[in-house]
């Protein structure tokens, strides 16, 4: 999977582009989705809206071309990389010592 998000001026562009990705790729619940823009610049808050989704890697040039089109500059385009969380050793040790603490005394 890719992930690929483009930043909007407006709320018609923004809007028109969700609806084509909507029915040209049909994404699952959740894969893709409209949010205003974000900033850490409090003095400045930032202006615009960003459209951005999970994307199959045969469809993300199509999801540009139609986000560009729409008005929409693409600002991430990136393979989705997760790895899996390893079971932490130290909560295994805590959990022990806190039976330890915990038991009645002799």
């Amino acid at each position: 999977m890719h992930l690929v998000g483009a930043r909007f001026d407006d709320l018609t562009g923004a809007r028109a582009a969700l609806l084509e990705l909507r029915e040209r790729l049909e994404p699952e619940d959740g894969d893709l989705g409209l949010r205003p823009l974000g900033s850490l610049r409090y003095e400045e808050p930032a202006e615009g809206l960003v459209v951005a989704g999970r994307f199959q890697h045969d469809d993300v040039d199509g999801v540009v071309e139609i986000m560009r089109r729409h008005g929409g500059e693409i600002v991430f385009k990136r393979a989705e990389w997760r790895t899996p969380r390893p079971q932490s050793r130290l909560s295994d040790r805590g959990a022990g010592r806190c039976n330890w603490l915990s038991r009645p005394r002799r």
